[in-house]
């Protein structure tokens, strides 16, 4: 028995099986079971092996004995079993021979039980498997719980019984036999064997294209209609403003406050490598849109969010569109401001303009915003009236971009900068907390009690005494020392708050009672008021009082605010940067944070003593992750951590960041940022729609050219202008060094490409011409300057021309005749004009004339906001309707200088002239004057109108028509209906008179021959005429007695 081992129900031991073997109630196997390795008949001596695959799990085991675990659970010490035993085991041997002998094609060969491993069951397990089919199935404890599945199967509309006699009346044994192929009688006819190979061959391939067909037919729908229902009505329901975006953000790498980066999969026609970059003058039809389809005409949330998650989360909370809207147009005047200085090299307060809107923008708008425009201003110590490049203090285009690229963190460059972010964002802290100093005191003059002069001092005094009057200085039991009337360290800490350095050491040495209360202090604070440092000897020593302080007094005996001045100006314990027992706010508690921090070079720096600007940045980072994560910030609460990170120098995770609540300030942040180089900006043709990202250093970067061509999406179908401005902001980073700045570059021109070729004012954006023939520029071309072309002639031009092609595809005659006359293509110009002449000879008599979609005139708004038509623009020549007028102008036009005349080749002047005496004289055919209108016909020399019978005549009119140009010879069919509706009305006119003479009839009769000559030219030109043209003939023919 041990040596059997065989594997029990749970793959327990045999020791543990024969022990389980002896209990009454056995669990039922599975054969699915691991260790299941009993075999079906257990009384086989050969070693049976099993694949290790199996998925019957079971082991190779060497099958000697009767399996101890049975199939179906059954223990061989159960009672039931006993009435079994009368079985002759022969019976069974003999149906095991059967079954071995049995050969497989009994089963079928395309059954699907030869994939099947062969069941082995026991002599114990058979006995037992037949008696529960004798008895209707296993009569153990569960019959309760099948009954029950009755009645629920019954409940449900199921009847067991019928499924079970349906099931029981397939045959899973039934053979299923193949057709039989009756073999081809030999044939020795060979054409008839070559006719067969032929056939089978086309069939084959009619069946591979038939297959391919319905494989390509099936991905197509696979990839256009299934579409995203939810996602449909979700853009439905945002477009007639019922549901705002969601204000969740991709949580797959978080980033300062909770926020993360956006993960897209893009297709390859974003995120390419740069060596397959888009052409600046041609592209792919199969890339994507660099500036992406219109929008709903309002900035939204949903640029900075993950698609996936557009959909989740609460809404943001919608804004008043009017404004938003009104917001977006201040923008835009500030914008073409700007764009108007840098073409005139002057420099322009961009952070003053884009604050002032923020500032008087209505609508739910937060204070951070405008404080984090203060803010930058402090660091960049930008001026309002500094206008001029040469000016001192002046600010230049890109100025601080080498230093805040500098990836060295050790540079000079780089410490110089750190340096500037820590030094303007402290003093913003100080100048605001001055000017919260003041208002409170405006607003409490009684409390305040200012009197006297309103000195620094004075003013600080008087904030103390309303503070101490709301008992708001400190808690309750707080001993603070007085000097005078002063509470004088409190008076010193407000000080160093506002940042009056000086006025504090001023205090410290003029006041006589602080002097005998802690002369030592004195000496620390003039030789801090002189540079904001401590030398080495005086930082060591106030250290060590100050933890002599903190450690020896006892508690409530030490004034909090002494402690405070001491932690400010000796750089005091770092690692506990908050101050004790003083109420503070977090302007307060940031502010400590920039005036503990100090920028030098590390490694002259003590361990302990250093703390700067990174440090900062970890902690705002932090905060951000704890404080404001996503959906925990309040209403209008995201502005103040937008703040903290302006304040902290995270450019890019605060453009981000701001961009989930408020998308038109944020873009407008990353403008003026960009536009002073404190943006480090990704390559728009690797990051896709990812706004925020990192390089392999991990330096934030945000996707400049993304962001302000999707922003453009809002509003540039209406304001063309204002588009231009924005997209020629791309190549602010243009001077970035390598494939950066080159990527820059080309996202601006290929933006204006596709925005040209997009909208149809082609008037305003490329230029238009006068009434004179003299050009005016068009917007883009005024602003050359600005968007980097290395030849601006050849860009506009191709350009130019592009727009031309597409307008011309789209039927637009009068902007590609404006288009190509740009392009100095004067004789595509009339031959646009000779279609679109050709088109109009066409139209039927009577019918309504061919018009055209005349060009959009050329407008500037007035004060009023109203929009009247420049003098002297395009109005007099492609603004029209009438092919005619526009054809006489162009030639007109050029016909007046040698240099267009020139340029236009032969046969389309004399095609133009042609066409224009056509329509001259379908206008005298449609006016009834039959007899001008049939010398009109004649002067064309296109019929012989005046052959009198001459076939010679007739045969060279005939010859002559195949050397027309297509344009003439596809309307001589028309012309010719022309003339036998005049000679018809012209004989109903002459024979119709009160009286007959000779005149008439003889007139008469000229006309009749007029008919038969024409009759006889459309016979010798048949097949050239539309067959229109003979129908009309043999009609009147047979009307006017021609035949």
């Amino acid at each position: 028995m041990a040596s059997s081992n065989f594997g029990s129900l749970f793959g327990a031991t045999p020791s543990s099986q024969q022990q389980r073997s002896q209990q009454p109630q056995q669990q039922p196997a599975s054969i699915f079971s691991p260790n299941n390795q009993s075999s079906i008949f257990g009384n086989t001596a050969t070693t049976q092996v099993a694949p290790a695959n199996s998925i019957f799990g079971s082991q190779p085991q060497a099958q000697q004995q009767p399996s101890q675990g049975s199939l179906f659970g059954q223990s061989q010490a159960q009672p039931v079993r006993s009435s079994g035993q009368t079985t002759q085991p022969a019976f069974f041997n003999s149906l095991l021979e059967r079954g071995k002998k049995r050969p497989l094609s009994t089963v079928g060969q395309n059954s699907s039980f030869e994939e099947l491993p062969s069941l082995q069951l026991g002599l114990d397990d058979i006995r037992r498997k037949a008696r529960e089919l004798g008895s209707g199935g296993p009569k153990d404890s569960q019959h309760g719980l099948n009954s029950k599945a009755h009645y629920l199967l019954a409940a449900s509309g199921v009847s067991p019984g019928h499924a079970i006699r349906d099931l029981k009346a397939l045959d899973p044994q039934a053979t299923i036999s193949a057709p039989s192929k009756e073999q081809d009688a030999f044939d020795p006819d060979n054409q008839k064997f070559l006719r067969n190979m032929q056939q089978r061959g086309r069939q084959v391939m009619i069946a591979e294209s038939l297959a391919r067909a319905h494989k390509d037919f099936d991905a197509f729908l696979e990839e256009k209609v299934d579409l995203d229902w939810e996602e449909q009505r979700r853009k439905i329901f945002q477009h007639f403003g019922l549901a705002q975006g969601s204000d969740s953000m991709g949580a797959t790498a978080k980033v300062s406050g909770g926020r993360s980066t956006r993960q897209f999969k893009q297709p390859g026609s974003i995120g390419q490598s740069p060596g397959s970059r888009r052409s600046v003058f041609g592209r792919s039809g199969l890339e994507k849109s660099v500036i992406g389809a219109p929008g709903t005409g309002f900035a939204r949330p949903q640029i900075f969010e993950d698609p996936a998650e557009r959909s989740e989360g609460p809404a943001v909370h919608a804004p008043d569109l009017r404004f938003l809207r009104e917001k977006m147009g201040y923008y835009a005047d500030r914008v073409q401001l700007l764009n108007s200085a840098r073409l005139q090299g002057h420099t322009f307060p961009v952070l003053h303009e884009f604050s002032g809107v923020e500032q008087h923008a209505g609508g739910d708008v937060p204070r951070q915003l405008f404080d984090a425009y203060q803010a930058l201003i402090c660091i960049v110590n930008e001026s309002p009236k500094v206008m001029s490049a040469s000016d001192p203090g002046s600010i230049q285009e890109r100025r601080f971009s080498e230093d805040y690229l500098d990836e060295t963190p050790n540079s000079r460059r780089a410490i110089n900068l750190r340096k500037r972010i820590v030094e303007g964002s402290r003093s913003f802290l100080e100048k605001s907390f001055y000017d919260e100093v003041e208002n409170v005191i405006a607003k409490n003059p009684r409390e305040a009690q200012l009197g006297g002069i309103p000195s620094v001092i004075n003013k600080i005094r008087a904030y103390v005494r309303l503070r101490a009057a709301r008992k708001d200085l400190a808690p309750d039991g707080t001993e603070l020392q007085m000097v005078g009337h002063d509470y004088c360290w409190i008076l010193i800490f407000y000080l160093l708050r506002c940042g009056f350095i000086t006025e504090a050491a001023e205090y410290v040495s003029q006041d006589p009672g602080f002097r005998s209360l802690d002369h030592k202090f004195v000496t620390y604070m003039t030789t801090y008021a002189q540079n904001r440092r401590l030398p080495r000897d005086l930082q060591q020593k106030i250290n060590g009082e100050y933890q002599q302080r903190s450690r020896n007094a006892p508690e409530n005996t030490v004034d909090p605010y002494r402690m405070a001045c001491y932690k400010i100006i000796g750089r005091c314990e770092l690692s506990r940067r908050r101050l004790e027992g003083i109420n503070q706010s977090v302007e307060d508690w940031i502010w400590l944070q920039f005036t503990l921090a100090r920028e030098d070079d590390r490694a002259e720096e003590v361990a302990g003593d250093v703390f700067g600007l990174e440090d900062i940045q970890t902690d705002i980072t932090e905060i951000g992750q704890r404080v404001f994560g996503k959906g925990q910030e309040g209403p209008g609460g995201y502005g103040t951590f937008f703040l903290l990170q302006i304040l902290g120098g995270m450019f890019e995770q605060a453009v981000s960041y701001l961009g989930s609540y408020a998308p038109v300030s944020a873009v407008h942040f990353a403008v003026a940022l960009a536009y002073y180089g404190l943006l480090r900006v990704s390559d728009f043709y690797t990051s896709g729609e990812e706004i925020l990202s990192f390089t392999v250093k991990q330096h934030p970067q945000i996707n400049f050219g993304y962001l302000v061509t999707q922003y453009t999406r809002e509003f540039r179908t209406g304001f063309v202008e204002a588009a231009v401005d924005y997209f020629s902001l791309l190549c602010l980073n243009a001077d970035l060094p390598g494939s950066l700045g080159k990527s820059q570059a080309s996202v601006c021109h290929e933006a204006l490409r596709e925005f040209i070729l997009e909208t149809r004012d082609f008037a305003k954006l490329l230029g238009d011409i006068r009434s004179d023939g003299t050009r005016i520029k068009g917007v883009i071309e005024q602003r050359l300057g600005l968007i980097k072309l290395v030849d601006q002639d050849e860009f506009l031009k191709t350009i130019t021309v592009q727009a031309a092609a597409v307008a011309d595809d789209k039927g637009l005659i009068t902007d590609a005749v404006l288009l190509y006359h740009l392009a100095e293509d004067y004789d595509r110009v009339i031959d646009i004009i000779n279609r679109a002449l050709s088109d109009a000879v066409a139209v039927d008599l009577g019918g309504s004339g061919l018009k055209l979609q005349p060009l959009l005139p050329r407008t500037h708004t007035l004060e009023d906001g109203q929009e009247v038509a420049e003098p002297g623009s395009s109005l007099s020549l492609t603004a029209v309707e009438d092919p005619v007028v526009l054809a006489k102008n162009m030639i007109g036009l050029y016909n007046t200088n040698a240099l267009y005349y020139q340029r236009i080749r032969q046969v389309n002047r004399d095609t133009c002239g042609l066409l224009l005496r056509m329509m001259e004289a379908k206008a005298e055919v449609e006016a009834g004057k039959w007899t001008p209108a049939l010398d009109a016909i004649n002067e064309l020399n296109i019929l012989p109108l005046r052959a009198r019978s001459s076939v010679s005549y007739i045969r060279s009119a005939a010859q002559a028509f195949s050397s027309f140009p297509p344009i003439i010879s596809r309307n001589v069919g028309h012309v010719i209906m022309w003339s036998i509706a005049c000679i018809g009305h012209e004989r109903e006119r002459l024979n119709s008179g009160a009286y007959e003479n000779e005149i008439r009839q003889g007139m008469a009769d000229e006309l009749l021959v007029m008919a038969k000559d024409l009759m006889i030219f459309s016979g010798m030109v048949k097949y050239k005429l539309p067959p229109r043209v003979y129908e009309t003939l043999a009609r009147a023919g047979a009307e006017i007695g021609a035949y």
